[in-house]
């Protein structure tokens, strides 16, 4: 007798599936070291842990066992999504349309890593919980069913939502719909349906759920046709674009498209206008120069720029926050210390912008600095590197003025505390921007984030320090005050025996 040849093809191939697996879920780790970047992929990592590990340790040395429990899990689930999303974005990275058509497998083995990677990260959060329960005393199948409901819908949305960026409008802005009375009844009116069929049967329904979910996220992930074709190239571009802007490398608006030409416009005309207004206005003053000489420096950057975008960003919060209150009935005070830290982080990150932006802008323009150094009227040597640095801090002091409206209604919400936790704890980062410019390197992702994670870790104890006595603000403050001043100080003089500034990086 002799065995069905399907028989022995089936196991070189179950025997291939498992080796291209692996290689698709550890190419974030080789893409990483081929670009000499592991220090910034142990660096993310570490402040992973520390601002997750953080608030669990605390958790379980301050809170009563079962909610301790609870914040525990929570933390564990925000990881295991971070690595969801990175896993996602990579794969979504590696189905290239040509690919699909020349590798044999790999579309199926796409498939099959996301579908896989998902049910064991459900399938784990799921055991977990159960255990947990089970151990605390309570119910382990049901809250298992429920937590693994939960983890796989969220994971679910997540994935689908990084493939079509659109998704996160209706997302963030859930909650605004909420104040439609006919919106709030159908949410409400489904969730108890679907409340009532889950209690009477909770596996079936698990199941059920997973299946559709299952079937559903595979569509993420493209045929190798002209659609396919289309979508990876903007996700490419957008991607290049996400890169380049975390590494201080802002492109102009036209690499986001149609719409970002559109979008740039008035903040392309409003760079001209400046330019035009410096150059009617010249004169061989260091001041006249420095002034026309930092359109080139700082390119997309410069202040007009940055600080028009600033001004235009609170509009907008504003108006949502006065839409929000319209529809739902809530006070803005309630608005506000509901999300007091997400804004009290992005209000720190805005007064940073300066920080992170302006040293790859400087990097960007080192070859039109060699023939800004030839205008007539500038400075030369310390004198030069002294103008350059003040120009820059310049720039960090006026998106500090223009936050102070947005930081001032936060203390009036009663939620000042944690605002100017973060907020003071970017003062002493405004340093990092007076570093020797000659030496300057091609900036990369992970050290242009490096002052906000500073900032983060910084602020986020001393938000909690400050929740425990906060009758120690104002000495903080004004810690943070003196920490900066002398910084700036030190920096400054030592300035008087760097290398000229301009051009930049020339002896790095």
């Amino acid at each position: 007798m002799t065995a069905h040849p399907v028989a022995h093809s089936s196991a070189p191939v179950a025997a291939r599936r498992w080796p291209q697996s692996r290689v698709l879920l550890m190419a974030p780790w080789h893409w990483t070291r081929n670009d000499g970047g592991l220090w910034a992929l142990r660096l993310y990592g570490a402040v992973a842990l520390l601002l997750l590990g953080a608030p669990a340790a605390a958790a379980l040395w301050w809170m009563p066992l079962p909610l301790a429990a609870v914040v525990v899990g929570v933390a564990i689930f925000v990881g295991l999504a971070l690595v969801w999303g990175l896993q996602i974005g990579v794969l979504l990275r590696l189905d290239h349309p040509r690919v699909a058509h020349t590798v044999p497998g790999h579309a199926r083995a796409l498939r099959a890593v996301a579908l896989g990677l998902w049910l064991g990260l459900v399938a784990l959060c799921g055991l977990v919980s159960a255990l947990a329960a089970w151990l605390l005393g309570g119910d382990g199948l049901r809250t298992g069913l429920v937590v693994a409901v939960g983890a796989a819908t969220l994971l679910w949305v997540l994935a689908l939502a990084i493939r079509w960026w659109w998704l996160w409008v209706p997302i963030c802005l859930d909650f605004s719909f909420y104040g439609f009375a006919a919106w709030r009844h159908l949410v409400v009116a489904s969730w108890a349906w679907l409340q009532q069929q889950w209690q009477a049967q909770p596996v079936l329904m698990t199941l059920g759920v997973l299946l559709l979910q299952g079937l559903v996220l595979p569509v993420i992930f493209g045929h190798g046709d002209g659609r396919h074709a289309r979508a990876y190239a903007s996700r490419e571009r957008w991607r290049k674009v996400t890169v380049a802007s975390g590494a201080g490398r802002m492109p102009a608006w036209a690499a986001y498209g149609r719409w970002g030409e559109w979008l740039g416009l008035p903040w392309q005309r409003l760079a001209n206008a400046w330019l035009s207004w410096v150059c009617r206005q010249a004169t061989s003053s260091p001041r006249s120069v420095m002034a026309r000489a930092e359109v080139v420096m700082h390119g997309p950057h410069h202040w007009v720029r940055q600080l028009s975008t600033a001004l235009l960003v609170q509009l907008v919060v504003a108006l949502c926050l006065v839409v929000t209150t319209w529809q739902t009935g809530l006070s803005l005070r309630v608005l506000l210390e509901g999300g007091h830290v997400g804004i009290s982080v992005g209000l720190a990150s805005m007064a940073l912008t300066a920080v992170m932006t302006l040293p790859g802008a400087l990097w960007q323009s080192r070859r039109e600095q060699a023939l800004l150094v030839l205008l007539p009227g500038m400075p030369t040597g310390a004198a030069l590197t002294r103008a350059v640095a003040w120009r820059q801090m310049r720039q960090c002091l006026w998106s500090w003025a223009v936050l102070l409206p947005a930081l001032a209604t936060m203390v009036w919400a009663g939620r000042g505390l944690t605002t100017l936790a973060y907020a003071a704890a970017a003062l002493p980062l405004s340093v990092w921007l007076w570093r020797d410019a000659s030496r300057l390197r091609e900036p990369d992702q992970a050290g242009a984030a490096a002052p906000i994670l500073l900032c983060l870790l910084a602020g986020g104890v001393a938000a909690f320090l400050l929740s425990r006595a906060p009758g120690a603000l104002l000495p903080w403050l004004a810690a943070m005050v003196l920490l900066a001043a002398g910084l700036l100080a030190w920096r400054w003089r030592r300035m008087l025996h760097l290398p000229q500034a301009l051009p930049a990086g020339r002896l790095g």
